[in-house]
């Protein structure tokens, strides 16, 4: 009989055998999958190789070197970002892996994060001196800092270890290169050609150095080698063929990219290069011809019918380009590329008005495919018109989790977060959005317009410090040094940045005008206005500093010089309307009536859409007592500029002030008609409804059109939205609004008045006082003042 422990005893042998099987099996698969990657990488088809590495690792996710050929894989197939992060994985969990930390520290230089990328150096040298890989990273990093004699050691000994490394000797001949030895740069590189004809970077090295030095036919010469060497690379047609556009070539650029066609018949990019070549040298008109034949013979070729639907819409033809996009949705049906024509179909309906048309279809996206980052962002960016802050904030968070570094989501997102107040929030997005595409000027500038808004004012400067590091000619980076300058009256440092302006554009005006505008600001007219005249001079139509001019002159009452600034103008540009029209201006102050009348109609007859003349020929008759003509012009420049709502406000305050409110509330209709999105028409209608037509079901339509203010941060439209909410007995909501309101603007009068009345409500005597008695005392008329002195003296004598 077998005993107990017998049997445990077996099977505790035969559990054993069976895991060393197991793991010799698992074993035997990883190093399969390890031979089958390097085979697959070695032919060229790294996506397969990826599949191939990635199998090791669902076997032994520790693999770090399965998972390091994985990232080369990746980087092979332009994936950065991913391969990045499989790079660091890898150095985070094996400190022996010198490559990885080459890689790492490579991709960190490209991003000019050196000494990040000098950490990764040290630590590849450190195990391995003589790594000829990362001696050349070394180089790179101390060429990054300037360090020359630093980076020719280390790349010296780089090609000590191996002559013909092409990384050792292209990053040798950079070096020759910043030192301006570009003999000798040439001469290594035709000596490391000779010993490798077939190597691109060696002869696209050098094709760089003949075009600096001018020399075209051999620079020529040498990319059309580079397109023998590798025939099959549509990139090398299309370097060639930039060169050649670059040297006025157009003819053989165009032949080079129909060359490319031509021996690589089934490669789309060589199409669509010739393509935008077409667009861009020739005509629209010309590639659609083009392009039309390639997507007849290959109807299936969504690539091509995408580019045909962006020149059909280029074209100003947008019903041919819906046609091709429904073309392709109905072939691919939910298919990635029908999806990808929705999204294009819905911003092209958002973009014409259509949005019900564009939510249909943006849902379609999303039923079928609830992470599509393209449609989550649109759909957040119809929640962010529509003033519904949070969907939009979870919407583009969203994409965020897929897309972290997608550079336009994020902007998005702080924009979301300004409109949501939450000004640190929006500060991190912009922050992240800087360190991602550290050249986006406008983000540098969105940054330190966020840092100043919170008082830090240092933070500003490094912003914009950084941008004009890196491009010292930014005008609108120097603009912004200009405007801070300015704003912190410091005036001589105004004035340095407004010279360099005009050193660095000498034939531009804005130098001179900014100049102009600080003088102006610390008070020296005359020197404001002789820049202001050099800017007219290397500018004469310029508007800006003629308008600086004229106000300038003016302040120091001398109209007739104005008046003769103008004239010399509109003589040299007879159609210049804002001259006339500034001219209109100087003779209404001298209430020259009949000279201001005629400037004023011979701007508006070359310009009868624009709102200004129109203002001021009212306000003319207005100063002469003719409110009747006045309101005519209104109404007339209402209807010739449709709807410009800096008419519609003065007219509405001259009916106003004539108590007719029917008249008021008929213009803020018509106005809100047009303009449904616009805040301030929202504003005007639902706030005179709510004064002047407050029956329960207008209140009720007012609370509803108002409803969108609630979120804004501007104190009047908070305060219209409060006064509803107060007016419909929601006194909770009521006291919410207003305060954010007061908040926004502490001596508003009209909202002391208003929170006033809810703390009457409230029965808070004391907070009621004191809010109406400074709504009073500021001597400013708004309605409800009456009601105000009311209120006050009922507590009062309460008291």
């Amino acid at each position: 009989m077998t005993s107990k422990k017998t049997i445990l005893k077996n099977l505790g042998i035969a559990v054993l055998s069976t895991g060393l099987v197991a793991c010799d099996g698992a074993d035997e698969r990883k190093a399969k999958y390890m031979e089958e990657g390097s085979q697959l990488y070695q032919a060229g088809d790294y996506e397969k190789a990826q599949l191939a590495y990635k199998n090791v690792l669902q076997i032994d996710p520790k693999n770090w070197e399965s998972r390091f050929q994985m990232a080369e894989t990746l980087s092979k197939q332009g994936k950065i970002e991913k391969a990045f992060k499989e790079y660091n994985t890898v150095v985070a969990n094996d400190e022996n892996h010198v490559m990885a930390r080459v890689r790492v520290g490579q991709l960190l230089l490209l991003n000019r994060a050196v000494d990040e990328a000098e950490k990764m150096a040290n630590e590849a040298l450190a195990k391995e001196p003589d790594n000829v890989e990362a001696l050349v990273l070394n180089a790179g990093v101390q060429m990054a800092k300037n360090n020359s004699d630093a980076a020719i050691a280390s790349v010296e000994k780089a090609l000590q270890k191996n002559p013909e490394d092409a990384s050792a000797i292209l990053m040798s001949a950079s070096i020759k290169v910043k030192s301006n030895q570009l003999d000798d740069a040439v001469t290594l590189l035709k000596q490391a050609i000779e010993k490798q004809p077939d190597s691109v970077p060696l002869r696209t090295m050098l094709v760089g150095i003949y075009a600096r030095n001018k020399q075209i036919p051999e620079a020529e010469e040498l990319l059309e080698s580079i397109v023998k060497i590798q025939p099959n690379e549509v990139q090398h047609y299309k370097n060639l063929a930039l060169f050649q556009v670059g040297t006025k070539q157009l003819d053989k650029a165009e032949a080079t990219l129909r060359d490319a066609v031509a021996k690589l018949p089934e490669n789309d990019s060589a199409k669509t290069n010739l393509i935008d070549f077409l667009v861009e040298k020739r005509s629209l008109d010309v590639a659609i011809a083009e392009l039309l034949p390639f997507v007849e013979q290959k109807p299936d070729d969504y690539v091509l019918k995408f580019k045909l639907a962006s020149l059909q819409l280029a074209d100003k033809h947008p019903d041919k380009a819906e046609e091709t996009l429904k073309q392709i949705i109905e072939a691919d049906k939910l298919g990635p590329n029908g999806l990808s024509a929705r999204n294009k179909l819905a911003s092209f309906y958002a973009a014409g008005k259509r949005v019900d048309e564009a939510k249909a279809l943006n849902k379609e996206v999303l039923d079928a495919n609830p992470r599509d980052g393209e449609a989550l962002t649109l759909r957040g960016q119809f929640a962010l018109a529509e003033n519904k802050i949070d969907d939009a904030i979870g919407d583009f968070r969203s994409v965020l989790v897929d897309q972290p570094n997608n550079v336009n989501v994020l902007k998005l997102l702080a924009a979301a977060h300004l409109r949501n107040k939450e000004p640190e929030l929006a500060k991190e997005n912009m922050e992240k959005v800087v360190a991602i595409a550290p050249g986006d000027e406008t983000a540098r500038l969105d940054l330190a317009s966020l840092h100043l808004q919170a008082g830090k004012e240092d933070l500003a400067r490094q912003q914009i410090a950084e941008l004009l590091k890196a491009n010292p000619k930014s005008h609108k980076g120097l603009e912004s040094l200009f405007k801070l300058d300015i704003a912190k009256k410091q005036w001589d440092k105004a004035q340095e940045v407004a010279k360099q302006v005009q050193q660095t554009f000498p034939d531009d005006a804005a130098g001179f005008y900014m100049s102009g505008l600080g003088y102006q600001a610390e008070g020296k007219l005359d020197s404001s206005i002789e820049a202001f005249k050099q800017a007219l001079l290397k500018k004469p139509d310029a508007i800006e500093p003629l308008t600086e001019l004229v106000k300038t002159y003016m302040a120091q009452k001398q109209p007739a010089k104005a008046v003769a600034e103008l004239q010399q103008v509109i003589k040299k540009y007879p159609d210049h309307f804002i001259a006339y029209n500034l001219l209109g201006g100087v003779y209404l102050s001298e209430q020259k009536f009949a000279d201001a009348k005629t400037a004023f109609n011979k701007a508006l007859q070359i310009k009868p859409e624009w709102f200004s003349p129109y203002r001021n020929l009212a306000l003319s008759e207005l100063m002469q007592k003719n409110k009747a003509e006045a309101i005519k012009i209104y109404t007339t420049g209402i209807e010739k500029t449709k709807g410009a709502m800096e008419l519609v406000e003065d007219l509405a305050r001259l009916y106003h002030s004539a108590g007719e409110h029917d008249k008021t509330l008929a213009l803020y209709e018509d106005s809100y008609k047009r303009f449904p999105q616009s805040a301030l028409a929202v504003n005007n209608l639902a706030s005179y409804l709510s004064d002047y037509a407050d029956s329960p079901e207008n209140l009720e339509r007012a609370a509803q059109i108002a409803e969108p203010l609630a979120k804004s941060n501007n104190a009047s439209f908070l305060d219209t939205v409060g006064w509803i909410a107060y007016k419909q007995g929601k006194l909770e909501l009521a006291a919410d609004l207003l305060s954010k309101a007061l908040q926004a603007a502490p001596d508003a009068p009209i909202t002391n008045f208003h929170i006033g009345m809810l703390y009457v409500k409230q029965n808070d005597t004391v907070k009621a006082e004191q809010h109406l008695q400074k709504a009073l005392d500021s001597k400013a008329k708004f309605d409800g003042m009456e009601e105000a002195k009311q209120a006050l003296e009922k507590i009062k004598q309460g008291a």
